[in-house]
């Protein structure tokens, strides 16, 4: 199967131990907003944990620089903005 994967694709996925079959599976379902993933499990337009009968509030908290660019960085892979994303990832169910 190739579906636009370089040889040097096939080469890391060799490496880690995943098929291209997987990563195209794991394309799709990243893809499909209706299926859960562990950072946003169902797609919620807007911010998901709004509660009408409760009040939003703001938070300060201090972390070093790097810290703040990786979130950063990750919530621009998922397009959504730093604080969603720290929303998100504080909201995730702990296992």
């Amino acid at each position: 199967m190739s579906d636009g994967f370089s040889e040097r694709d096939k080469e890391l996925l060799k490496l880690i131990g995943m098929s291209e079959e997987q990563v195209l599976a794991d394309e799709r379902m990243a893809e499909s907003e209706t299926v859960p993933d562990d950072l946003t499990g169902r797609v919620h337009y807007g911010l998901h944990l709004e509660r009408p009968d409760e009040r939003m509030v703001s938070v300060s908290i201090r972390v070093p620089q790097s810290t703040l660019d990786e979130l950063t960085d990750e919530a621009k892979r998922y397009h959504i903005s730093r604080s969603e994303y720290m929303r998100r990832k504080l909201a995730a169910p702990t296992s």
